[in-house]
């Protein structure tokens, strides 16, 4: 079959989507591990997929891929890949591969793969596939895509000039991970996960850091200074507000589950989960962010993030409340004074390891469903 034909199943020719759980209708399914989401000008979702690695599930191959869903809040959503051929790792199944996505008005696409060309041996990070590792393309409708900047080599690199500068412990580093991509007329903003950076792409390809996000701390005894330092904050999202400021979302999965290790003092199990939203002032220049900047907290491991029509909302990958078997959506309401407000869950236990986020016009939102899965992934809406 053309690889640009529809190769996402959306439901038998003729029938409506089900709604397979209260509130929460399927969109397209089929999927290669869907991860972020965004809307076009023209009201088509898209979706980056990480692919299957090299085609089971192991390995590295040329299966990551952008898949354009037209109608999705219709009875009758069509599909096709408009992108195929990207790079795709993956081992046991789980697969990195295109994380981020972002449309401008004018149509054009941003895509954002994962990792950088330094996770193979030195003899191969020239090859095809290994240079798309760590990329930011910019790509048409016609699926023509090129290189904009290498995210990848640039966080490897900082992160390996300041193994020992204080920021992460000194085994995380070096580090990549691109995750999440914003694009903006004249600019990009690029969140990486391994680095724990906010990056900011200019006109001309040149990359600077606005932020790093600070590695989790627990308290070291009840009522005492945060002492330890819990593996990474690994942000994974990025949305920005009407007044110009970046909301930063983090995945904090040692901070939060290391809170029910064995070895860990007995207090640490009530404490909340540890994932946060970061408010960021993109034109500061002071790149340390702190708890000052946290603008919401106690939340379940981050995987997307966004505004829509009422409030700011974040994908929870899994949650606490569940036992850690089902996923979420959590939408935050935003205070006149601009602080968090009331939180609602919006998932009715139908998610599983959920991802990306995006708002539609027609007041419902998308989440990608079954994220780490290939060939069974999904997008569904979620009603409110």
């Amino acid at each position: 079959m053309n690889t640009r034909t529809l190769l996402v199943v959306i439901a038998a020719a003729g029938l409506t989507p089900a709604a397979y759980a209260q509130s929460v209708t399927l969109v397209a399914n089929g999927l290669n591990s869907p991860r972020g989401l965004a809307f076009g000008p023209g009201g088509s979702l898209y979706v980056a997929e990480a692919g299957l690695g090299a085609g089971d599930g192991n390995g590295t191959g040329p299966t990551g891929s952008v898949t354009e869903i037209n109608g999705p809040g219709s009875g009758h959503p069509t599909a096709r890949r408009i992108l195929t051929g990207l790079s795709s790792v993956a081992e046991g199944g789980e697969a990195l591969g295109p994380h981020g996505i972002s449309i401008l008005g004018n149509g054009e696409i941003f895509v954002l793969i994962g990792e950088s060309r330094f996770i193979f041996p030195e003899a191969d990070q020239g090859t095809a596939l290994a240079r798309q590792f760590g990329q930011l393309l910019t790509a048409t409708q016609s699926g023509q895509s090129r290189p904009v900047a290498d995210i990848g080599a640039f966080s490897f690199k900082w992160t390996g000039d300041n193994k020992n500068a204080g920021f992460a412990p000194a085994d995380q580093f070096p580090d990549a991970n691109p995750y999440a991509v914003l694009a903006l007329p004249g600019l990009q903003y690029v969140v990486d996960a391994g680095a724990n950076t906010i990056n900011e792409v200019r006109p001309d390809g040149s990359i600077r850091i606005i932020a790093f996000v600070p590695n989790p701390q627990l308290p070291a005894t009840p009522g005492g200074p945060p002492a330890v330092t819990i593996s990474d904050a690994v942000p994974t999202c990025v949305a920005q507000s009407p007044d110009g400021h970046l909301y930063i979302g983090t995945l904090a999965f040692g901070a939060n589950f290391a809170r029910f290790d064995s070895s860990a003092p007995a207090f640490w199990a009530s404490l909340p989960p540890q994932s946060k939203v970061y408010r960021v002032d993109p034109k500061s220049p002071n790149i340390f962010l702190t708890e000052g900047d946290v603008w919401a907290s106690g939340l379940n491991p981050i995987t997307g993030c966004g505004f829509g029509p009422n409030g700011f909302y974040v994908t929870e990958f899994i949650t606490q409340d569940s036992g850690y078997s089902t996923g979420d959506v959590v939408r935050i309401s935003v205070n006149p004074d601009g602080t968090a407000g009331a939180r609602t869950a919006l998932g009715v236990g139908a998610l599983h390891e959920p991802n990306g986020f995006a708002a539609g016009s027609d007041g419902a939102i998308y989440v990608s469903n079954f994220s780490t899965s290939g060939g069974v992934g999904q997008v569904v809406r979620v009603n409110q």
